[in-house]
């Protein structure tokens, strides 16, 4: 896969499919940044830390059965597993999955002004290592 255009990013938050709920995803994994730096060191030295990173979706509102309330409301405070997959072609090593475990930290129910399209916004901090699956 090349350059794609992101219009069918698949994604999953307790192993049910909210793609079609779903108008954004922000998946981003970080590592801590560590000063090795010593004295008589002409410049500055640095290594990699602790990994860390979050989840980021935008969510269309329903509150019908087996779609987005339904499906984050008993999650909160709870970690659970978040996938992520750029397109809805097979996974593959020009398609990857990533995987992790996200602490659930907030669950909006309602956010926006009169006559706005009914959306919530979460963030989710990881929890673990991100897997990635080619296969």
């Amino acid at each position: 896969m090349a350059v794609f255009n992101q219009n069918s990013v698949t994604v999953t938050v307790n192993a049910i499919d909210l793609t079609d709920h779903i108008t954004s995803v922000s998946f981003s994994s970080t590592a801590a940044e560590l000063d090795t730096t010593a004295m008589g060191d002409a410049n500055i030295t640095r290594i990699g830390g602790l990994q860390d990173g979050s989840v980021s979706i935008e969510f269309l509102q329903d509150f019908a059965a087996s779609e987005v309330y339904a499906t984050l409301d008993t999650l909160l405070g709870t970690v659970t597993t978040v996938e992520v997959t750029p397109t809805s072609a097979a996974v593959a090593a020009d398609n990857p999955k990533k995987s992790v475990s996200c602490l659930v930290t907030e669950v909006p129910f309602i956010d926006g002004g009169v006559a706005d399209l009914a959306t919530i916004s979460v963030t989710w901090p990881m929890s673990g290592a991100v897997t990635t699956a080619t296969s």
